[in-house]
């Protein structure tokens, strides 16, 4: 994929091993490009593991017929279920924490020590983590998330976005000091009404 190779190519003689993928707004095709880098990355030879940080409509489970009765939300409150709780995938290499049940909470979650310490602590079992993030304008979630990542890829939704929603999605990244690999322009297939966001935590 030309996505993973432009990636690789501008973060030379740079740690680059947790990527957050976000975008300005719903339905840009952030999460399946997650999946899609993950897969990739596990076809390079990597041990990849992605993490579904989308705590307010979580989709990865359903990308992989994975189930989500146990993710990241229940790691974070019993740290010694992280085992049963990563899961293997039909692609080879490739692991995958979903976000486990949904809190009522995401913003604090997010927000916490114990999902830094969870992500440092997977960075020593894995070669390549990708992190699925809320969109950014949406909720404050994305930024908390980036403070865990090695660098950023922003997608945008071809024919879709507000150049404006994009500046100030950018503007609020750069404030986090977590490099912006690249913008990905995307065109995802619509589908109405599918992937729908009604957060109110902005």
């Amino acid at each position: 994929m030309s996505v993973r190779t432009n990636i690789e190519f501008s973060t030379i003689g740079q740690e680059n091993q947790v990527t957050m993928i976000t975008s300005a707004e719903p339905d840009a095709g952030k999460s399946i490009m997650s999946s899609n880098l993950a897969v990739v990355s596990a076809q390079q030879g990597k041990k990849t593991l992605l993490i579904d940080l989308d705590l307010r409509k979580p989709t990865q489970h359903r990308v992989f017929f994975n189930s989500n009765e146990r993710g990241v939300t229940s790691v974070l409150l019993h740290p010694d279920h992280k085992s049963m709780a990563i899961q293997d995938t039909e692609v080879e290499r490739l692991h995958v924490l979903t976000s486990g049940p949904i809190p009522p909470n995401p913003t604090e979650i997010l927000n916490t020590q114990a999902l830094v310490d969870l992500i440092n602590g997977l960075r020593a079992d894995y070669d390549q983590i990708i992190l699925d993030a809320p969109p950014v304008l949406v909720a404050s979630d994305a930024r908390l998330i980036a403070r865990l990542a090695d660098g950023i890829v922003f997608i945008i939704k071809s024919g879709a976005s507000e150049y404006k929603k994009i500046a100030k999605s950018i503007e609020l990244l750069q404030k986090t000091q977590t490099k912006i690999l690249g913008a990905v322009l995307n065109k995802p297939s619509a589908q109405p009404g599918k992937m729908y966001y009604t957060y109110g935590d902005k």
